[in-house]
């Protein structure tokens, strides 16, 4: 999932690549919503590595009603990933919406989205 997500982003136009991060998987630290103190690092992410903004009432609706189904991914203790969901009926299913999946380029492709989700 997180390689339809880098592949989406393509790579800024820059034209260069960034390089990757090194890091041992096991160095990942994954992390549910904590509170208040977790969502300007979630609108950080959003906001440096997503093309579509999102106002202040949209992560709140989001991380208020769902704050089990939101989660980071931390290395190091910067904050290098999120995905914020949601669950609910919609024509009378029950099922599960990902409203934002977010991986720092330089992380991106080692399995930390796909463990967000997981």
């Amino acid at each position: 999932m997180e390689e339809e997500a880098a592949a989406a982003e393509g790579d800024g136009g820059g034209g260069g690549e960034e390089e990757s991060a090194v890091f041992s998987p096991s160095e990942i630290e994954y992390v549910s919503y904590g509170g208040e103190h977790h969502l300007p690092l979630i609108m950080g992410l959003v906001d440096d590595e997503l093309s579509e903004p999102y106002s202040i009432f949209t992560y709140r609706y989001f991380v208020y009603l769902w704050p089990n189904l939101t989660f980071l991914a931390f290395h190091k203790e910067k904050c290098v990933g999120t995905v914020v969901c949601k669950m609910g009926d919609h024509r009378n299913t029950f099922r599960g919406y990902i409203a934002m999946l977010v991986v720092i380029k330089s992380y991106r492709g080692r399995g930390i989205g796909k463990s967000t989700v997981s």
